[in-house]
């Protein structure tokens, strides 16, 4: 994996976490506001349970994508590991001794 790629998954991945710690919050001041009464407040709850509704599809948008990239990387990694058995061998050995070599220090 590339620096880019990997930052790039990195940012997927907190995109979908801020997603979801918004999404909790939301339904958490939806929650409380069902108890208030008065004509303000359902304009409020009106407009919360849109914003739920929009983040929950965007949620689910962004893992959908994460998913789709998680399955291309697989397949992208078997094709390359299929066609390289060696290199993937001689990879997978070398950072098993970097790895080895980290863990004795």
């Amino acid at each position: 994996m590339t620096a880019t790629t990997e930052q790039f998954s990195l940012g997927k991945q907190k995109i979908v976490e801020d997603l979801n710690v918004l999404l909790t919050d939301s339904e958490e001041m939806l929650r409380l506001a069902a108890a208030l009464p008065g004509e303000g407040v359902d304009a409020l709850r009106e407009r919360l349970r849109t914003h739920i509704d929009t983040l929950q599809a965007a949620l689910a948008d962004a893992q959908a994508a994460a998913q789709r990239g998680y399955r291309s990387a697989t397949v992208q990694t078997e094709r390359y590991v299929r066609q390289n058995p060696w290199q993937a061998l001689g990879i997978a050995a070398g950072a098993g001794f970097l790895l080895g070599v980290l863990v004795a220090r």
